[in-house]
């Protein structure tokens, strides 16, 4: 499947467009001829890497090396020499095994990086690929690729479903509404008949579900001990309260699976996906001074409050902090 537009908040992936060719060629420079040869004439890698809406480089991956066995595939990527050091290219690559887990059946991916190449080296450690050899008298890494959902025995993360519209319509009470609803949302909800509500419900999954693979922000449904949908998490990289890069974590729990410990297991296993699918650094809790449940949620995880502030609606908001170890 070809690659979908996909952002962690700070740098994108997207398919070539017009023009784009011109651009990656005139990016070549010394570096880039010095390890990866003349280039093609017309560039065509699986997706070109957009910072601020310019191009800056390419990433890119294949399946015909000689060296890979079945499920394998060789990663490749460059940046122009003005975008280098700002980690674009670790975060570029890892949105690409995003995209290998999302929309392909590769399990494996691969660098083959010149031993002279030190910025390269530097990469395959940051996004924790595993010297595999030598071949041909370059470095040989491996890494597997992510998978799309995690758990720990008791707990699983997975996308939503639209068969999880019941549950989803139970946990609408008035404890979600009020820590996580925006302003007006009750009302409107309210002044839904039944089946509209359900139909609304229905409408948000789907869109939510379909959204998953594209970031900036990823939703899953945290799945119990023989019980489906007992909790709720993301993780958004775009979120205007935290530098985009770096993840805000929601949460929730349906009203029938609370005070179980769900929700602190949901949030463990979602930064599991951050280290695995993203490059951000670390992850935000954010949550209101009165809500004791969610503020028991952070320090069970282990997050460390970092700041305290009264928002626009006289509300105290504590932000908590994660740094995300890899």
């Amino acid at each position: 499947m070809s690659l979908r537009p996909t952002t962690d908040g700070v740098v994108e992936i997207r398919p070539p467009a017009s023009g784009d060719a011109a651009t990656l060629i005139a990016g070549r420079d010394a570096e880039f001829h010095r390890f990866l040869g003349p280039g093609a004439d017309e560039p065509q890698p699986v997706g070109c890497i957009v910072v601020v809406g310019d191009v800056v480089g390419w990433v890119d991956y294949d399946v015909t090396r000689d060296w890979l066995v079945p499920g394998e595939v060789n990663v490749g990527y460059y940046l122009f020499a003005s975008a280098r050091g700002r980690g674009y290219a670790t975060r570029a690559v890892h949105l690409l095994l995003h995209h290998l887990a999302v929309s392909t059946d590769q399990r494996i991916a691969t660098l083959l990086i010149a031993r002279d190449n030190h910025r390269s080296l530097a990469l395959a450690d940051r996004a924790e690929f595993v010297p595999a050899g030598d071949v041909d008298g370059s470095r040989f890494f491996k890494r597997a690729v992510p998978p799309l959902a995690y758990t720990d025995g008791v707990v699983k993360i997975r996308r939503l479903e639209a068969e999880d519209l019941d549950r989803d319509l139970e946990a609408k009470d008035d404890v979600q509404i009020r820590w996580l609803w925006l302003p007006g949302q009750r009302e409107q909800w309210a002044a839904m008949a039944p089946s509209e509500q359900r139909a609304h419900a229905l409408a948000g999954l789907c869109s939510r579900r379909d959204a998953f693979g594209a970031g900036p922000k990823w939703e899953f449904a945290a799945d119990g001990p023989g019980e489906r949908y007992v909790a709720y998490v993301d993780c958004d990289l775009a979120n205007d309260l935290v530098p985009h890069g770096e993840a805000n974590i929601a949460y929730s729990c349906h009203p029938a699976y609370r005070g179980r410990g769900y929700v602190s297991r949901a949030v463990r296993l979602i930064l599991d996906f951050l280290r695995d699918h993203t490059a951000a650094p670390c992850a935000h809790i954010i949550v209101d001074a009165e809500n004791i449940p969610s503020l028991r949620v952070a320090r069970a995880v282990g997050a460390v409050e970092t700041e305290r502030w009264v928002n626009d609606a006289g509300r105290t908001m504590l932000r908590h902090l994660l740094e995300l170890d890899r």
